[in-house]
């Protein structure tokens, strides 16, 4: 009766430890998803609120279209306010492009084969939307 009970003890503290694996183990994964999203947002904050600067300081009205990515780095250098907030809002959209990236590492590290078809999906989707169809 006693080694019976000592076996489901050792049996419910593997147990046990294993839960606490796992746990922490998402947890590091959303804590890393969480540091991604917030500061690519902070980021794009920073970089469009810069470009309100600029506007305010080069005393120029807001650019009625946005510049293309083939041609931002010219402006960024010029430090043309249009340059600075087509920048933030760049930054803003790759942000939750990331974060499906790492969803997709993540599945595909864990073995998940469903989850990683479907987050699959959802990257070139994106992919697609900003980079064809911009």
């Amino acid at each position: 009766m006693i080694a019976a009970r000592a076996g489901i003890r050792l049996v419910q503290d593997r147990i046990a430890a294993l839960r606490r694996a796992v746990v922490g183990e998402v947890e590091d994964t959303n804590r890393l998803i969480y540091h991604v999203l917030r500061g690519g947002v902070l980021v794009s904050v920073a970089v469009l609120l810069f470009g309100f600067i600029l506007v305010g300081a080069k005393s120029a009205a807001l650019p009625d279209h946005s510049v293309p990515p083939r041609s931002l780095i010219p402006q960024l250098v010029q430090f043309t306010p249009a340059g600075f907030l087509s920048l933030g809002v760049l930054v803003l959209i790759a942000t939750p492009m990331v974060r499906v990236l790492l969803s997709l590492l993540s599945f595909a590290e864990d073995g998940d084969r469903t989850y990683v078809l479907m987050t699959g999906i959802v990257l070139v989707n994106l992919l697609i939307s900003v980079f064809l169809l911009a």
